[in-house]
C-alpha cells in the first residue's frame, strides 16, 4: 500500500513501510570505489523502491524536510497517537534509512551526519553520478549538406518563406537537420530572429510533434528560445502544438520560464507561468528548481511574478541553495528596489527631476511597495522554519541589507523573527548596527532611535579587532558615500557629524576606549582623515579664489558706474553702487578669512560653513546690485533717447547673473542644507524596531 496524507493516516504511521524489505530492490549496496562506479543501477533500484511506495516527494525537494514536531494527539480510546507531521517527519527517516542501509561503509561515513534523506541524496549524485559527455564541436553536417541547407540558414534569418519552402521541397531533410554550428534546426533559428511569425507558423505546420522537441547543443528546444528572446507568439504556436514542451530542461535543468525570466522578458513569463502546471512532473516550481526560478524573477526586478510565485508556493522562502542564495537574500541584495537605496539627488537633479518625471516617481512608488510586500511574505512563509534553519537564512540576509542600508528589510525581519536583531558576523563579529556605521548607511542606524531601552546592549559592543561604534565612525567612509556630498570641505563636515552622533550612544569610558592596537577613536579619526582635510583646505581656497575674480569684476564696474553717474541728478543709483562695492568687500573678507589647516573639529562643524553661507550670500547680492548700477548707466549714458537699447542691456545683464548663480547657487544650498537642514540622524516613523 503506498503511502498518501489522508485524513486517517494524520493519526497513524503506515506501518507497512516498516516491513519493506530493502534488499529486495536494492541487489548490492553502494560502492566508494571510483573504478568501479555502482551508483547508477543502485540509484535506480532506489528510486524503484521509493517510487513503489509513492514516496520520491521526500527526496527530490517538492516537499521541504520535515521537522520532528512538539505536538502530539489522544484517540477515543485513550492511546498517544502522531500528529500528521509527526507521521511525515518518521516516514522521512525511515526513507533516510533505507539510503544509509544501502551503503557500504565507506561511503556511510561521509553521509551519515547529513540531515535530511533529500541531503544524502543530493551528496550522493554529486559525488558519485558521471558527467555527461560532451557535444563534439564539430559541424553536423557533410560539406555536401552544409552547402545545401545554407540557403535554408539565410532564408529562415531573413524570414523568407518561398526561398525556404523551396529549400525543404528539394531536400525534405532539411526540416529536421541542424543547420547551425550549434546544432540548431531552422525552427530555433526562425524563432530566435523574433519577427516572421506568419513563417515559424507554416514551418510548424510542416513538422511532426516530435521535431518540435529536438534540442540544441545546450539543450535548448525552440520553446526555449522563445522564452529567452521573449517571443510570445512562438511561444503560443509550439505550446499550442506541444504543451508538454514546457516540462523539458536543458542540459543544466532550465525550463522555458526559467530562461523568460533570465531575459526578463515581463509578457513571455506570464504566459508560460500561465500554461506551465505545477502538478506535473519534472515541476519548475518545486524544490530548488522553484527556488532558482524565483531567484531570477526577483533578480530581473519582475517583483509581481516573484510576489506571485512566493504566495502559490510558500515553500519556497524556507529553502536555500548550495551557493546561498535564498528570495529573502536575492531582494536584500536590490537595494535600488526600495525607497531607502535611492541615491540622495542634489539641487539640479531634484528640480529636473519635479518638472518631468512625474510618471516615473509614480512607477518607482509602485516598485518600491511590491518589493517591500515581497519581503513580507517571504517573512511570514518562514514562519514555520525552527529556529536554526530560520536564523540560516536571515542571519546572512541581515547582514548584506546592514551594508546596503536596505532598513525595510531589517524592520520586516526583525517584526517577524526579533532574534534576528543579535545576527553577527562570524568572522568580523560585528553587529547591524555596526555595519551601518562603518559603510554610513544612516537609515539603518537611525533604527537606533526607534529601539526601546534595549539600544545600550549595542552601544559598547566590540568587533573582533576591539573596535566600538566610534572606531568605525572615525574611519574614512566609503568612497561611494563619501562622494554623495560636493566639496571635501563638506565631506569633512559630514564625517564629523557621523563621529558626533555616535558618540551620543557611547558610555564615557567607551569613547576613549582603545581597540586592539592601542588607538582611541579621536586618533583613528586623526589619521584616517588628514589628505581630507588637506583636500578641503585646497577646495575651501579655490572657492574663494574663483569668487576673488568675480569680485574683482565687480569692483571695476561698480567702482566704473559711480564715478560716472552724475550726483545730482542720481542719487539712488550712486547709492546701489557704493552699497554694491561694500558688500562685495565684506564677502571677500568672509571668504578668505578663515585658516584652514588650523581649523579643529568643531569649527569644521559648524563656524566654517557659517561663513561659507554669508559669504556666497553676500556675493549673489552685489552681484544683483552690480548689474542693477551697472544697467542704469548704461542707459543714462546712452539710452534716454534710444529706448530700445534697454532689451540688450538687460539681456547682458542677465547673463553673468544667471551663469555665476547655476555655477555657485548649488554649493550655497548644499551648505545650508548641511548646516541647517533637518539632518541625516533623526527617527524615520513611530514604528517600534525592538
Amino acid at each position: 500500500m503506498a503511502f498518501s496524507t489522508t485524513s486517517d493516516e494524520q493519526h497513524s504511521f503506515p506501518m507497512n513501510l516498516s516491513l519493506v524489505n530493502v534488499n529486495n530492490f536494492v541487489s548490492s549496496k553502494l560502492s566508494g570505489d571510483k573504478q568501479s562506479n555502482n551508483y547508477s543501477s543502485w540509484k535506480q533500484q532506489m528510486l524503484c523502491l521509493i517510487e513503489s511506495q509513492d514516496l520520491l516527494r521526500f527526496v527530490d525537494g517538492t516537499i521541504p524536510p520535515p521537522q520532528p514536531p512538539l505536538i502530539t494527539t489522544t484517540t477515543d480510546d485513550g492511546k498517544t497517537a502522531s500528529s500528521k507531521e509527526y507521521v511525515m517527519w518518521r516516514t522521512e527517516r525511515l526513507i533516510k534509512g533505507w539510503i544509509l542501509g544501502a551503503l557500504d561503509d565507506t561511503v556511510l561515513k561521509t553521509v551519515a551526519n547529513f540531515a535530511s534523506a533529500r541531503d544524502v541524496w543530493l551528496e550522493l549524485e554529486k559525488n558519485f553520478s558521471e558527467p555527461k559527455p560532451a557535444v563534439a564541436d564539430v559541424p553536423p553536417q557533410t560539406q555536401e549538406e552544409w552547402h545545401n541547407y545554407l540557403p535554408l540558414y539565410r532564408a529562415t534569418l531573413m524570414g523568407e518563406w518561398d526561398e525556404a519552402k523551396r529549400v525543404i521541397d528539394r531536400h525534405p531533410n532539411a526540416i529536421k537537420a541542424r543547420i547551425a554550428f550549434t546544432l540548431e534546426t531552422a525552427l530555433h533559428i526562425a524563432v530566435g530572429t523574433g519577427k516572421a511569425i506568419d513563417f515559424v507558423e507554416k514551418l510548424v505546420d510542416l513538422m511532426h510533434d516530435d521535431l518540435l522537441g529536438v534540442k540544441d547543443e545546450l539543450g535548448y528546444t525552440a520553446l526555449h528560445v522563445a522564452s529567452l528572446t521573449g517571443n510570445t507568439a512562438a511561444a503560443r504556436i509550439l505550446v499550442g502544438r506541444r504543451p508538454d514542451l514546457l516540462y523539458v530542461p536543458s542540459n543544466v535543468g532550465e525550463f522555458p520560464v526559467h530562461l523568460a525570466a533570465l531575459s526578463a522578458h515581463r509578457e513571455t513569463l506570464w504566459y508560460l507561468i500561465s500554461e506551465t502546471k505545477d502538478d506535473v512532473f519534472p515541476s519548475p516550481y518545486l524544490g530548488e528548481t522553484g527556488l532558482k526560478l524565483l531567484c531570477t524573477v526577483i533578480d530581473a526586478d519582475i517583483f509581481d511574478v516573484a510576489l506571485y510565485l512566493a504566495g502559490k508556493y510558500t515553500h519556497l522562502a524556507t529553502l536555500k541553495l548550495e551557493n546561498g542564495n535564498s528570495g529573502l537574500r536575492r531582494i536584500a541584495l536590490k537595494d535600488s528596489a526600495f525607497s531607502s537605496g535611492r541615491r540622495p539627488l542634489k539641487f539640479r537633479e531634484r528640480f529636473i527631476y519635479l518638472l518631468s518625471r512625474a510618471n516615473t516617481n509614480l512607477l518607482r512608488k509602485h516598485i518600491h511597495e511590491q518589493a517591500l510586500y515581497l519581503v513580507r511574505c517571504l517573512c511570514k512563509n518562514m514562519e514555520c522554519l525552527d529556529y536554526r534553519r530560520a536564523s540560516s537564512i536571515y542571519v546572512d540576509v541581515m547582514l548584506i541589507a546592514a551594508r546596503l542600508g536596505v532598513h525595510e528589510v531589517i524592520e520586516e525581519i526583525v517584526a517577524t523573527f526579533p532574534a534576528a536583531i543579535y545576527s553577527r558576523d562570524f568572522y568580523t563579529r560585528q553587529y547591524i548596527f555596526h555595519l551601518a556605521v562603518e559603510n554610513r548607511c544612516e537609515k539603518v542606524f537611525n533604527l537606533i532611535y526607534q529601539t526601546s531601552d534595549h539600544k545600550h546592549q549595542y552601544s559598547d559592543l566590540t568587533d573582533s579587532s576591539g573596535n566600538t561604534l566610534l572606531h568605525l565612525a572615525a574611519r574614512l567612509a566609503p568612497p561611494h558615500k563619501l562622494n554623495l556630498v560636493s566639496g571635501a570641505a563638506l565631506q569633512m563636515q559630514r564625517e564629523i557629524q557621523w563621529f558626533n552622533e555616535v558618540e551620543k550612544f557611547l558610555h564615557p569610558y567607551s569613547r576613549e576606549r582603545p581597540n586592539n592596537a592601542g588607538k582611541t577613536p579621536k586618533m583613528v579619526f586623526t589619521e584616517e582623515h588628514i589628505k581630507l582635510k588637506a583636500n578641503g583646505e585646497r577646495w575651501m581656497k579655490d572657492t574663494a579664489n574663483s569668487c576673488t575674480i568675480a569680485a574683482a569684476l565687480i569692483a571695476t564696474v561698480v567702482f566704473a558706474a559711480a564715478i560716472t553717474v552724475p550726483v545730482r541728478l542720481h542719487n539712488i543709483r550712486r547709492f546701489r553702487c557704493h552699497l554694491s562695492l561694500h558688500i562685495h568687500n565684506f564677502s571677500i573678507d568672509v571668504l578668505i578669512h578663515p585658516d584652514f589647516a588650523l581649523c579643529g573639529r568643531g569649527f569644521l562643524y559648524a563656524a566654517l560653513p557659517k561663513r561659507l553661507s554669508i559669504g556666497l550670500v553676500t556675493l549673489f547680492v552685489s552681484i544683483s546690485f552690480m548689474m542693477a548700477a551697472f544697467s542704469a548707466t548704461l542707459y543714462l549714458i546712452f539710452g534716454q533717447k534710444q529706448a530700445w537699447i534697454l532689451i540688450p542691456v538687460a539681456a547682458l545683464a542677465c547673463l553673468p547673473v544667471t551663469s555665476f548663480v547655476l555655477l555657485q547657487f548649488p554649493l550655497l544650498v548644499d551648505v545650508i542644507s548641511n548646516t541647517y537642514g533637518r539632518g541625516i540622524f533623526d527617527k524615520q516613523s513611530d514604528r517600534p524596531f525592538y
